[in-house]
């Protein structure tokens, strides 16, 4: 994962909180005019924790899915479709009957009717945008290295394949296509590999894609004049847009009623300027998509513990400050730690500190949220307590 982000909190706090009472205060009246829409709650699964070599255990996880998500009174699941035991967000094996990747196991279809039928909610199939294994075949992402004046993948980062590659682009269009027509989906869920750093993508097709959009074909020249820099960020921001708005019209064949909802960084929303070093834009997401996720985690972001509420409020104040920003932002909290070394659910975030930052979103005026991951095998986080601040059927939004 690209971790670029050496937030000068101080400086950046400081201004917003002098503002911060005006912002709040304008919100009820923006949200007043949205409440006669349903809020979306949602969990982000992993199939991964469905999937067990045993069919009768497999069953069994299905079954204790089904009954928490229905316990949890909220609306939607954000379900993977693709395995990724080894979490590193690379698609190696797919869980539905494809023409391009192997099949882990032929699951999401059932998953996905199940929850539908059994535990009320939307299901949105989650998949990579370019974070597909397909072997040496296909052209992949480079990055530029300034010390060497060569161009290899970042090891740091998702491994993705090049946008700009169009036979690469057909393959992942195939899947989408693939998963639309093994199960009745009712949106999609990108993940948030659809990212290009400021020494991205460093590829040939990349470099001729520049130079025909009238770039210099090289990122050192680009690099060096900040109106070139500037020029290639919004290039390569609306590329990966529209090539997932192209994912979406190929799913929308099979499956017309579709949403979308895209995953950013909270830095995107926070600091316009990072817009250079992912590529992806709050603005444009939110025109773009039902739904833009924001990944509202301060602890993924190193946001010191005493000011993370403020961390928090700022991402309400940005939406709120957007026209439609609070109908159409998804705030995505985290349920664990990924900074901790131990495993299970010594990393788990306390239900109680999740339990209040949902609280203290909706008392702000933020309308839909949800949390990742969920490990439904040890109740973490736990349902109980989490209902009275996630549920629609508690909710003071819910129509």
């Amino acid at each position: 994962m690209i971790r670029r982000l050496i937030f000068s909190l101080a400086a950046m706090l400081m201004p917003l909180i002098g503002t911060m009472s005006h912002a709040l205060a304008a919100v009820p009246a923006m949200t007043d005019k949205v409440q006669a829409k349903t809020p979306l709650r949602a969990v982000q699964v992993d199939l991964d924790y469905v999937y067990d070599a045993d069919p009768a255990q497999q069953e069994k996880n299905l079954n204790m899915l089904t009954d928490r998500i229905q316990s949890l009174g909220i609306n939607a699941v954000f379900l993977q479709a693709f395995a990724n035991p080894e979490g590193d967000g690379l698609a190696r094996e797919l869980y539905f009957t494809n023409r391009v990747l192997p099949v882990k196991e032929d699951l999401f279809n059932r998953a996905v009717t199940q929850l539908k039928d059994q535990a009320g909610v939307k299901v949105y199939g989650w998949l990579p945008v370019l974070s597909f294994d397909m072997g040496d075949k296909f052209t992949k992402v480079l990055a530029w290295d300034a010390a060497t004046n060569t161009a290899e993948p970042n090891p740091k980062a998702y491994a993705r394949l090049s946008p700009f590659d169009t036979e690469a682009r057909q393959q992942i269009i195939s899947i989408y296509e693939d998963m639309a027509q093994a199960a009745p989906i009712d949106g999609i869920l990108f993940h948030d590999d659809a990212l290009l750093s400021d020494f991205e993508d460093a590829s040939e097709p990349a470099l001729a894609a520049y130079h025909k959009a009238g770039l210099p074909n090289s990122i050192k020249a680009i690099r060096a004049k900040p109106r070139l820099m500037k020029k290639w960020t919004k290039f390569k921001t609306e590329a990966l847009i529209q090539f997932t708005l192209e994912l979406a019209q190929h799913v929308r064949t099979y499956r017309p009623e579709i949403k979308t909802v895209r995953n950013i960084y909270a830095p995107v929303a926070l600091q316009p300027e990072s817009q250079e070093w992912f590529s992806q834009s709050y603005d444009r997401c939110l025109k773009a998509y039902d739904y833009t996720a924001v990944m509202a985690m301060p602890n993924m972001e190193n946001v010191p513990e005493d000011i993370a509420d403020v961390w928090m409020q700022q991402l309400i104040i940005v939406a709120s400050l957007r026209r439609g920003g609070l109908q159409r932002t998804f705030f995505e909290l985290q349920a664990v730690d990924w900074r901790k070394q131990s495993e299970g659910t010594e990393r788990a975030i306390p239900t109680e500190v999740l339990a209040s930052e949902m609280r203290s979103l909706a008392q702000q005026g933020a309308l839909n949220f949800g949390y990742y991951p969920d490990d439904f095998v040890t109740n973490t986080p736990d349902a109980a307590i989490l209902h009275k601040d996630f549920s629609l059927q508690t909710s003071t939004y819910a129509p």
